[in-house]
């Protein structure tokens, strides 16, 4: 809890944390896009036709631009600051809506998901670091949840936009949203961090007096300084060679299985082939889209309580909670699917697959999506964080693109059975990693995560 002293320096970081929801916001916007606009581009009468081979690199593409844009964050979060390179993040994805809404054949789509793709890997290098430095140690685990909440809420508004406008209106829907979210960052004030790295001590100490409404601006301004005060003196060179060290090593290998985790467990293929997969299996109770709708609106309850939890119970807690759920959600999908193989009647159990569907958008989006970004966020030094986040960003680039990549192919080599048994293994694959390897940075300030990690 926050002393009722301190609840007037909360509000501003809450607005803070309320931009970059908006801007996971046009991420999820970017998700829930393929599953309704792809099955109506791959139908007869569509504007512009596309193959199956088509219609899957324009969904996993955007993959593709999110590992450049993943290097591009870091060196413009490096050289521009947190805050600025979240709108410059902004660029990319307006012009891949601006494009999509103008495009007239399969090659414009393919460079407007790219473009959008670039705008995705550089949000996921920036927007952790931004609120690891402007919020409080007390709020900053719920603030990042809640930015991830935006995601799942895009997807819904995508996926309900995409089924009932055309691929001009519900671009410009998301255009909009991204120009208005434009002029929101542009006003904010620049990461105090970033501003003492470059020397513009007046600016920080007024960016600090803005975050925190005037509270307690020289005890903040002195742990910045704190924190940032050996970057300036460290070369690149000396910033690479700090990977070596054990402490650091550390905390990069975490970084690297966290963001794998969050791919390999079939997060993509639930998200981009939830339509199709209940056809597979025969899942007639409600219509697949409608449940793929509710799936999407459960994610958002889901996020939402992650922002209760994460403060309170902690980062581990909520990565073994959320692994758990997920490993029963595709256990569940392979169980159903291995029914079907050996022509056992489901008609009893044919609720399973949408439950299973639920419980994998809720135990996901509780724990595996906003624990990584917290702990980006928490656990590198003021002088290596853009390479940190870049490492991060490319892992989660190359590991999403291979995961939505393979997901059609490995089901005409083994069939979905087999697909959703590799995914259940991944995922169980969290809950011993989360109990002994992975460090809790519950309610701990950024020099302390940084004093246990080099065992002062």
């Amino acid at each position: 809890m926050i002393p009722q002293a301190e609840a007037n320096i909360v509000f501003p970081q809450w607005y803070a944390g309320i931009g970059v929801t908006l801007l996971l916001l046009q991420m999820g916007f970017m998700g829930g896009w393929p599953s309704p606009t792809l099955a109506r581009l791959s139908a007869e009468d569509s504007p512009i036709p596309l193959d199956p081979e088509q219609a899957s690199w324009v969904a996993s593409i955007v993959n593709l631009g999110r590992f450049f844009g993943a290097i591009l964050g870091s060196v413009s979060t490096s050289y521009l600051g947190s805050r600025r390179s979240i709108l410059v993040t902004l660029f990319p994805v307006a012009a891949g809506w601006l494009i999509t809404a103008l495009a007239h054949s399969v090659e414009w789509l393919y460079v407007a998901r790219f473009s959008s793709g670039v705008g995705l890997g550089m949000a996921f290098s920036t927007f952790p670091l931004y609120i690891g430095e402007v919020s409080m140690p007390e709020i900053r685990g719920a603030l990042i949840s809640m930015a991830t909440t935006g995601s799942p809420v895009g997807t819904l508004v995508a996926s309900i936009a995409c089924s009932y406008l055309d691929l001009t209106a519900s671009s410009c829907i998301y255009l909009a949203l991204c120009i208005m979210l434009m002029v929101m960052f542009f006003w904010l004030p620049e990461s105090p961090h970033h501003l003492l790295k470059v020397g513009a001590c007046d600016a920080a100490r007024k960016s600090i007096e803005w975050y925190r409404a005037g509270n307690g601006v020289d005890k903040e301004y002195d742990a910045v300084e704190k924190f940032v005060s050996t970057d300036s003196k460290v070369g690149f060179m000396d910033k690479l060679r700090e990977f070596k060290t054990p402490p650091i090593r550390k905390a990069t290998f975490q970084i690297i299985a966290l963001y794998t985790f969050m791919q390999i467990c079939g997060l993509n293929s639930i998200v981009f082939y939830m339509e199709t997969i209940l056809m597979r299996a025969k899942f007639t109770m409600i219509s697949p889209s409608l449940a793929v709708m509710l799936v999407n609106l459960c994610g958002i309850f889901s996020g939402s309580l992650s922002i209760l939890l994460i403060d309170r119970f902690g980062r581990r807690f909520l990565m073994i909670l959320s692994g758990t759920g997920v490993t029963i959600s595709m256990g569940s999908l392979f169980a159903f699917f291995l029914l079907l193989d050996l022509k056992i009647d489901t008609s009893c159990v044919q609720w399973l697959p949408a439950a299973a569907m639920f419980s994998f958008v809720i135990s996901f989006c509780v724990g595996m999506f906003p624990v990584p970004s917290a702990m980006l966020s928490e656990t590198f030094p003021a002088n290596i964080k853009c390479m940190a986040a870049c490492i991060a960003s490319l892992t989660g680039a190359i590991m999403s693109f291979l995961s939505s990549k393979t997901f059609q192919p490995m089901v005409d080599a083994m069939g979905e059975t087999y697909v959703f048994l590799i995914y259940t293994i991944c995922s169980f694959l969290v809950i011993p990693y989360s109990m002994f390897m992975m460090m809790e940075t519950k309610g701990k300030s950024l020099q302390q995560i940084q004093d246990e990690l080099t065992k002062k």
